[in-house]
């Protein structure tokens, strides 16, 4: 069974893990906003719930926007960030369970779309992988109110189909322009991040600020429908490669 951060059930992770990046960044399939949910139970140490909106400029602790960090039972610390202003349901202090609702996913702090901003600490104060948080069997007894059936999209899963289609190099010839075209037609999961790797193609946020613009879409900031935009275009064999 799968562990879940949010109350839908429905994450895509847009940001992954790395040396730069020590936590993933989750938004809901549906781009609706949505609750989170604890993972753990445990003490909640910090609740940030007063910061009303983002600001790119901002540094430290306050680029977190609104936010919680829950001590678990388990000896990590988990904290949830970029929740939405007034959503924030918890307190300092104040114990919670495995699948309450400590607030809402938002764009607060520095924040580019609404997503959750998920870090990880170990016992030894070392930041680690979320995924193994999400991906640990579930001994708990607690059931999400909601009860779809979608399943966590991963980029370190081992269940993802073998049958990818790795052939980036389909041309088309408009006006005597040839262009070469991403393809992946047999990806099936939400992650633009993933949909590139599975054709082992390049998945940093700046190649895919590359992409986004030869493909006409403007501003890229990886926000929820531009990630969506670009993964259509993936999945139908017509994302220009540059």
């Amino acid at each position: 069974m799968i562990n879940h951060v949010l109350e839908s059930m429905n994450e895509v992770i847009t940001n992954n893990y790395d040396q730069s990046h020590q936590a993933i960044d989750i938004v809901p399939s549906d781009g609706k906003d949505t609750n989170i949910i604890a993972l753990e139970s445990g003490t909640v140490s910090t609740a940030i719930k007063n910061v009303k909106s983002t600001n790119h400029k901002s540094k430290g602790l306050a680029t977190y926007g609104n936010y919680v960090k829950i001590n678990q039972n388990n000896g990590k610390t988990a904290l949830y960030a970029h929740m939405k202003y007034n959503s924030v349901k918890v307190n300092p202090g104040q114990h919670v369970n495995k699948g309450d609702v400590i607030g809402t996913i938002g764009e607060t702090g520095n924040a580019y779309g609404k997503h959750l901003h998920l870090e990880i600490q170990n016992s030894n104060q070392t930041k680690e992988n979320p995924i193994h948080s999400l991906n640990k069997p579930n001994t708990n007894t607690y059931t999400p109110k909601q009860t779809n059936s979608n399943t966590y999209k991963s980029t370190n899963t081992t269940k993802q189909s073998t049958n990818i289609t790795k052939n980036t190099n389909i041309t088309k010839n408009t006006n005597k322009i040839t262009y070469t075209y991403l393809n992946a037609p047999n990806y099936h999961y939400g992650s633009i991040v993933d949909g590139l790797k599975s054709i082992g193609s390049d998945s940093s946020y700046n190649y895919r600020k590359k992409l986004a613009k030869h493909n006409g879409i403007q501003n890229y900031r990886g926000s929820y429908s531009q990630n969506i935009k670009l993964l259509n275009l993936l999945k139908n064999g017509k994302l220009k490669k540059v």
